[in-house]
Order: C-alpha cells, then structure tokens, then sequence
C-alpha cells in the first residue's frame, strides 16, 4: 500500500505541470460514508478499502497530491509514524534522482477547527542536479471513533495555484 501511494506521488512530482485550481467548477465526491468538494480540474484516482483502512488518492490536473487516509474503529496511527512511513517509503520509490528528509515540524494552520495536529514536512527533490522544493502537509482529523489523516504535497513554485483547492478539500471533508 505504500509503496503505491508513494510511486504515485513521485510519477506526479518529475513530469507534471501546474495549473489554477478550478474553484468555480467545484465537483462533489462521494462514495461509502467519505464526502468532500474539490477542484472541477482534479480527479479522484484511487479509492482502496482493506479491513479497517481506506485510503482516497486525488490529483490535481499537474503534480499536486491528496491523500485521505481513514483508519476505522478507533485505529489510529500517530502522526509522526505516519509522516515517518510516507517519507521512508518515497525514498525507496525513487527510481532516479534522491528525496531529502528535509525539514519536519509542527504547525498551525489556518481557519481549521476540525484539525487535531498538523505537521509540515519542506523537502527537495534532486534529480540531474537540479533541486525541486517541495512541501508536504500532513493533518489529523477525528471524524466519530474514526481517525483520518489527510497529506497535501505540491511544489513549492506552484504551491499559489493549488492551495485553495486544498483548502476546499479538507474543510469539506466528511467522514459518517
């Protein structure tokens, strides 16, 4: 499962380009208790269920990512494991080139009531020595006796075109 989640990440951060989020033609999604808006240009790509799991991939129209990740029935994984395993298993993805740990830290965002803890992990990605910044958002959630982790990731040169549509993602986010 993580080996998929991260190959997916890498395809999307070496060969995609950016565009605006497109807020005014916002599509809803919704499929087995998990609802939320986003971008009319992105696309749910993955939605996978194994026992107690469900793991929601989304693609902006370039190289930004969501995943929503719902641990059922009181599952839960601290935040750090979780940031620790997406990094670990990024770096072992990586066909070419290398990804740095980079920077972890804790932060606050903005105007989310519903975030129990979020952390920011700002990193590069090098490959034929040329160095691409990234950043990674990774937020907690409690939704019932249900824990969800939501991770943004994009660029950071592009980081002003999609952020909005991340936005939109997590405040919207239900989980029944």
């Amino acid at each position: 499962m993580w080996k998929n989640i991260c190959a997916l990440l890498l395809a999307f951060v070496l060969f995609a380009c950016e565009e605006q989020a497109d807020l005014s033609n916002s599509q809803a999604y919704a499929k087995d208790g998990v609802s939320f808006t986003m971008p009319g240009n992105w696309k749910v790509t993955d939605d996978t269920a194994e026992e107690g799991f469900r793991y929601i991939s989304i693609e902006s129209s370039g190289d930004a990512v969501v995943g929503v990740s719902v641990f059922y029935n009181s599952v839960r994984i601290e935040l750090e494991d979780y940031v620790d395993l997406i990094i670990e298993n990024f770096n072992a993805e990586l066909p070419v080139g290398s990804r740095n740990r980079g920077e972890v830290f804790e932060f606050t965002p903005d105007n989310r009531e519903n975030i129990i803890k979020a952390i920011r992990n700002q990193f590069a990605i090098t490959l034929a020595s040329v160095e691409v910044p990234h950043t990674s958002d990774f937020y907690e959630m409690m939704a019932n006796s249900d824990s969800v982790v939501i991770f943004t990731q994009v660029s950071d040169e592009d980081k002003d075109l999609v952020q909005q549509g991340f936005d939109q993602l997590i405040n919207s986010l239900e989980v029944e």
